[in-house]
């Protein structure tokens, strides 16, 4: 039995629905956490999102600290090696899965739980073969400014090995997990590019059923057969990250990667359509509405750093 995750603030809620009823329809017996980046607000529907919503800052003591120096994009990146942590240390799972809330399951990974016996940790690569060096984006230089592997999809079994990961992953995160990729920092994913190199036990699954998303169309096509997708005619599609996904503007992310746009790849339509409906069925207009917790609370704390910062400088 699989144990997943994944980390939201309540403007991502119908997004964690969709996940949750996915994952829940090819595997009933699984466990399905929803880590809140934010405040439970009363009237706000959090039914419908597996089996607990778990507040990040219930489990984090120094929740507080860390919602000031984050945004909210890099405060809910931030806290994925923590959540591992208190899976293993203090609810003792043999092992977890994280998966970002734009994901959608198609298939059960029973393969997991018998991967993890093997390997302590299990990564995705972004692209699993060479890019023309045509001028258009996604390159192959892409992954070097944002991560060899995509985050939105992390195993990892609770091993000695994993715990030292964890340790060193967090002190990261914590640190500089920001979105800074001028400085070679981009939330929790590039330190990752180091794993296979200073951890044993580091899997690197090269399935392309895996992980479809849209800076990996040069390499996949969908179809469907007998009522389930295939991933270039052979593989079973077992999950797809729709990343940059706008709920009635049904389009690949141009703003990000400019190979495709939906009219190249009707073979996605299909796909892309069900998952619009699916969120507007779980009240993901709704939700999207909803404010921050902590945006007043970090304005402030910002702008008193550049009232210090302007102090250190000019002296006033």
């Amino acid at each position: 039995m699989n144990t997943y995750f994944t980390i939201c603030s309540n403007n991502y809620l119908g997004y964690a629905k969709v996940l949750a009823g996915s994952v829940k329809a090819v595997e009933p017996s699984s466990v399905f956490y929803v880590i809140l980046c934010d405040e439970q607000r009363p009237g706000i529907d959090y039914s419908g999102l597996g089996d607990a919503i778990i507040t990040a800052g219930s489990i984090e003591p120094d929740w507080h600290a860390l919602t000031l120096k984050y945004n909210i994009i890099e405060l809910n990146t931030c806290i994925k090696p923590r959540v591992f942590e208190y899976l293993f240390l203090e609810r003792g799972l043999p092992h977890a899965v994280y998966l970002d809330p734009d994901i959608r399951v198609f298939q059960p990974m029973d393969f997991l739980a018998p991967a993890l016996q093997q390997h302590t940790i299990l990564l995705t690569p972004h692209i699993c073969s060479p890019i023309p060096p045509d001028g258009q984006a996604p390159s192959e230089n892409t992954f070097l400014n944002f991560g060899i592997y995509n985050l939105g999809f992390i195993a990892i079994a609770n091993k000695g090995e994993a715990l030292r990961f964890l340790s060193w992953w967090k002190t990261h995160t914590y640190r500089q997990g920001y979105i800074d990729i001028y400085k070679g920092i981009f939330v929790d994913q590039l330190p990752i590019n180091h794993a296979p190199v200073f951890f044993e036990g580091v899997k690197v699954l090269p399935g392309k059923g895996l992980n479809m998303a849209p800076w990996n169309l040069h390499e996949r096509r969908l179809s469907h057969v007998s009522g389930r997708y295939l991933v270039n005619e052979e593989t079973p599609l077992v999950f797809y990250h729709f990343s940059s996904f706008k709920m009635r503007n049904i389009e690949l992310p141009a703003h990000v990667y400019n190979r495709y746009r939906l009219s190249d790849r009707p073979d996605l339509v299909p796909l892309y359509q069900e998952y619009n409906t699916a969120l507007l069925a779980a009240g993901q207009e709704q939700y999207t509405h909803i404010p921050y917790a902590y945006t007043a609370a970090r304005k402030l704390y910002l702008r008193k750093q550049q009232r210090e910062k302007r102090k250190r400088k000019w002296g006033f």
